[in-house]
């Protein structure tokens, strides 16, 4: 039986290499729309795009998610771990925000806003838990990767 630290050590490389790849995911659909792809694009609906093109324009949403898919990667290096700490937690609170928020249009806002697209409201549905899920195992990251 593996004992504590192995295991943990275990989990933390498994949370690591999903908040990487769901980061290194996002960067590249971001990449790809800002250069003028279109697929996918009507999924996401006008009300997100104005609002996240509005809040960092798509080449520096790109590179966000970029320094994003770094953090798990530098938690588990002891020398860089306390510095990467900080922009860890903002950026689990940033993307658990803006599931919820998704979350929230959704379902409890929903009557109280303007009709919906079709596209607004899959993208709502897919894509909301999907930043929940990248906010999850990015603290799991950053919990697990102590030193020991």
């Amino acid at each position: 039986m593996p004992d504590k630290e192995d295991l943990r050590g275990q989990l933390a490389i498994v949370a690591s290499r999903g908040a990487v790849a769901l980061a290194l995911l996002y960067a590249a659909l971001r990449a790809y729309w800002a250069l003028g792809g279109q697929a996918l694009l009507d999924s996401v609906g006008v009300t997100e795009r104005l609002l996240s093109d509005s809040l960092l324009a798509p080449p520096v949403l790109v590179l966000v998610a970029l320094a994003t898919a770094a953090l798990p990667i530098g938690l588990r290096r002891s020398r860089f771990r306390r510095a990467l700490l900080i922009p860890a937690w903002i950026a689990v609170v940033a993307l658990a925000v803006r599931g919820v928020a998704g979350l929230l249009l959704l379902y409890p806002l929903r009557d109280t806003i303007a009709p919906m697209s079709t596209g607004a409201v899959l993208a709502l549905t897919v894509y909301s838990p999907i930043f929940l899920l990248w906010s999850a195992l990015l603290s799991a990251a950053a919990i697990l990767s102590r030193p020991h």
